[in-house]
């Protein structure tokens, strides 16, 4: 009996042994610790990001029969006052590039952005259009109008569109130097084709009445304040595309004497698009208009010019008809008409 006892407790510990050794045989080995890698360095920033935005400048249009030198002097003034602030790079103003080829150009330029616009003599003082346009998109990103009498206030100008220009590019923080009223007079050419000694001379020549004695100042328009928006002037038949930019130029000369005003890029017709013309604002108007010329027998023209206003909700607000022996007198006529039926924009 002893020897079976003692067989029996061998079985089972020979039994257990091999239990175990099943065990610990079936359990998996840990993993290894992971690798701790050193710390990366961080990216270096895009060099894109690193540099300037690039501004063209091309000469204002001005009004047929006034100095062409005066929008070549405003646009190397902006150029040079904008260059002068920092932050942006500003090419050297081209000389024969005509409107309908400004986008082309600043491509092959590699410009970011340009500024074109318009200057219209009236009285002693212009009225100044500023555009800036993307170069990638080709829409007007920003636009404004003003009154100026002085060279210091053409240099004004260019404080509000750099300023714009970083805002797109994403560097709103960027210094805007502060412009008084005693800015001086531009010192260097930057490509412009009008001696620099001249600018002064030629701008302010538009601000001063020839002759002598002094002029009467003129009285202050009081203007409603309800604005009005500009929209892009269209054609009826046959009309030339610098016909429509004068159009353009001498509706917004016309309305902006009588009320506050603005021009928008939206290009879609205001009855559809007025939503996206006049945004979160809806106390203005929009006005747009269509340009005829007919000819007679004689080859002399007759202008008629259309004009239509609409509200900020798309529903048409008046529409007048102005005719004439010239663009300007069929434009007056008919913001003339409007402002006679609507002193108050409303």
């Amino acid at each position: 009996m002893a020897e079976k006892r003692f067989a029996h407790r061998m079985a089972g510990l020979i039994l257990s042994c091999s239990l175990l050794g099943f065990i610990v045989a079936a359990t998996p080995s840990p993993p290894p610790l992971p690798q701790v890698s050193p710390p990366s360095t961080p990216a270096t920033p895009s060099s894109s990001l690193e540099q300037l935005p690039v501004v063209l400048v091309y000469p204002f249009d001005v009004q047929t029969g006034s100095d062409a030198r005066i929008g070549t002097a405003i646009a190397q003034i902006l150029g040079q006052e904008m260059a002068a602030a920092g932050g942006i790079t500003v090419l050297a103003i081209p000389q024969g590039i005509k409107r309908p080829a400004f986008l082309d150009n600043a491509r092959a330029a590699k410009a970011d952005f340009y500024i074109s616009g318009y200057v219209t003599p009236v009285g002693e003082s212009a009225a100044v259009v500023e555009q800036v346009v993307s170069v990638e998109s080709g829409v007007i990103l920003f636009s404004q109008t003003a009154q100026v009498s002085s060279v210091a206030d053409v240099a004004s100008q260019s404080l509000l569109a750099r300023s714009q220009i970083l805002a797109f590019v994403g560097r709103e923080t960027e210094n805007v130097g502060t412009q008084t009223a005693n800015t001086p007079a531009p010192t260097s050419s930057n490509g412009a084709q009008v001696p620099i000694s001249g600018i002064t001379n030629i701008v302010d020549s538009v601000f001063k009445r020839k002759g002598g004695g002094q002029s009467p100042s003129p009285i202050p328009v009081v203007k409603p304040s309800r604005g009005v928006i500009i929209a892009p002037v269209t054609a009826s038949g046959s009309v030339a595309p610098a016909e429509l930019t004068n159009a353009l130029r001498e509706f917004y000369v016309a309305l902006n004497r009588r009320f506050v005003t603005q021009m928008t890029a939206v290009t879609s017709p205001p009855e559809q698009a007025a939503d996206a013309i006049c945004g979160p604002n809806r106390n203005n108007t929009i006005a747009t208009g269509t340009l005829t010329e007919t000819p007679d027998k004689h080859k002399h023209v007759t202008v008629t010019f259309v004009l239509l206003v609409y509200t900020c909700f798309g529903a048409p607000l008046d529409r007048q008809v102005g005719k004439g022996t010239s663009l300007k007198t069929a434009v007056d006529a008919a913001v003339a008409g409007y402002a006679a039926a609507h002193p108050d924009n409303s």
